[in-house]
C-alpha cells in the first residue's frame, strides 16, 4: 500500500478571529482557488492601501524630478518609504485575509456578510440549541483529518468528501432556522388544530437532527480510525529508532574485552611501580609495613579492658548471692 502526498490546498478549517472574539471556521468547499486568490488581491488592495502607495510614487517622481537637495533628498525618502509601508500593509491584509475579519466598525468583512457564502463558524448555529454542540464536533473532526499524519496514507479524495459532506449537513442545518421558529410559535398557540401543525413541524426538525447525530457519528468514526493509524505509525516510528540506537551499542564481547583490559592495568602499573622502588631503595609502601607494638597495644588493650569488667561484674555477683545465702 503506497501513500500519497496531497496537494498543498487551502485548509478549509481555520481559526480566526472577529469582533466578537476567536473562533473556528469550515470554508465553503464549492468556492475555487482562483476565486480564493481574487479575493487575496482584494484584500490586498484596499482603498487605502493603494492611496498610500499611490502617494509615494508620485512624491518620488517630484523628488527625482525638483533635482538635488536635502528637501528633494527627504522626499524621495519618503516616497519610498511609503510605498514600502503601503506592499507591506497589502501583502499583511492578504495573508491575514481568512483569519482576521477585524475590519473596524465602518468596513465589515466582506467574507462575513453572508453566513455561509465564504464559510460557516461554529458560532453561527449557537442559537440553536443542541445541535450547536454537533457543529462544532464536525468541524473539528474536519479539521482533525486534514492535518492528521494519517492523511498521506488516505485517498486525497476521501477527506474533500467528507469536507463536502459535512458542510452539506452545516448547509441543512442552517435551513432549519425557520421550521425551529415555526415550532417555537405553534407550540405557544393553545389551539388544538395549532397544536398538531407543531407537532408535525416537530417531526420534521427532529429528522434533521437525527440526520445530523448521524454525521456525526461516521465523522467521529473516521478520525478514531485516522487516530489508531497514528498510534500504529508512532509505534513503527519508535521501533525503527529503538532498533537503531541499540545497534550502535557496544556488544557483550567488546564490554567483556574492555572489563578484562581494565582489570589488567593496576597489575601492571603496581609491577612497575614496586620495581622503581626496588631501584630506588625508598622502602616499603605504607600497606607493606608491618603493624607497630603501638597498633598491637591499641588493639589488645580493648579485649583486656572488656575481659577485665567482665569478671569485676562476674565478682559482684557472686558476692551479692553470698550476702543472700548469709
Amino acid at each position: 500500500m503506497a501513500h500519497h502526498n496531497p496537494p498543498d490546498a487551502v485548509m478549509p478549517v481555520r481559526a480566526a478571529t472577529f469582533p466578537d472574539g476567536p473562533d473556528s471556521v469550515l470554508l465553503n468547499p464549492d468556492i475555487p482557488q482562483a476565486r480564493w486568490r481574487g479575493e487575496r488581491v482584494r484584500a490586498g488592495l484596499r482603498p487605502r492601501t493603494v492611496l498610500t502607495g499611490l502617494a509615494g510614487v508620485a512624491l518620488a517622481v517630484l523628488a527625482a524630478a525638483s533635482g538635488s537637495g536635502f528637501g528633494a533628498v527627504f522626499a524621495l525618502g519618503a516616497g519610498i518609504l511609503a510605498v514600502g509601508v503601503s506592499l507591506f500593509a497589502g501583502w499583511y491584509s492578504a495573508a491575514r485575509m481568512l483569519t482576521d475579519h477585524r475590519h473596524g466598525p465602518g468596513s465589515p468583512c466582506r467574507l462575513d456578510r453572508v453566513r455561509g457564502e465564504f464559510f460557516f463558524r461554529s458560532r453561527d448555529f449557537t442559537d440553536l440549541g443542541p445541535a450547536s454542540y454537533a457543529v462544532r464536533t464536525l468541524i473539528a473532526g474536519v479539521g482533525e483529518l486534514h492535518r492528521s499524519p494519517a492523511r498521506t496514507w488516505i485517498d486525497p479524495g476521501v477527506p474533500r468528501e467528507v469536507h463536502r459532506v459535512v458542510w452539506q449537513a452545516l448547509c441543512c442545518l442552517d435551513r432549519t432556522r425557520a421550521a425551529r421558529v415555526l415550532v417555537d410559535e405553534l407550540a405557544a398557540d393553545p389551539d388544538s388544530v395549532v397544536g398538531q401543525l407543531a407537532v408535525a413541524a416537530r417531526k420534521a426538525v427532529l429528522v434533521m437532527d437525527d440526520a445530523l447525530d448521524e454525521v456525526v457519528q461516521h465523522v467521529h468514526g473516521c478520525v478514531v480510525l485516522t487516530r489508531a493509524w497514528e498510534a500504529k505509525l508512532r509505534h513503527t516510528e519508535l521501533t525503527t529508532r529503538t532498533d537503531h540506537i541499540l545497534a550502535a551499542l557496544p556488544g557483550h564481547a567488546e564490554v567483556r574485552r574492555l572489563t578484562e583490559a581494565a582489570e589488567a592495568l593496576p597489575q601492571n602499573v603496581f609491577a612497575y611501580i614496586t620495581a622503581a622502588r626496588d631501584i630506588t631503595e625508598a622502602g616499603a609502601f605504607p600497606w607493606e609495613q608491618p603493624p607497630s607494638s603501638w597498633s598491637r597495644l591499641l588493639r589488645i588493650l580493648p579485649r583486656g579492658l572488656s575481659r577485665g569488667t567482665s569478671s569485676s561484674r562476674a565478682l559482684a555477683r557472686r558476692g551479692r548471692s553470698g550476702e543472700g545465702q548469709s
